[in-house]
């Protein structure tokens, strides 16, 4: 598996992976963790790095 460069990858990595744990309901995870994450992505996505 290749690692992500880009650190807009690495917050969508991080999002989907503690969504979908959530979503069995192995890691609750609280609403303002998912937004940074979310955030996160948006922002760098939009800057490019």
């Amino acid at each position: 598996m290749n690692m992500p460069k880009a650190l807009s990858t690495w917050f969508m990595v991080l999002y989907f992976l503690f969504a979908g744990l959530a979503a069995f309901g192995v890691f609750a995870a609280p609403g303002v963790l998912m937004g940074i994450f979310a955030l996160g992505a948006a922002i760098t996505l939009f800057v490019g790095k």
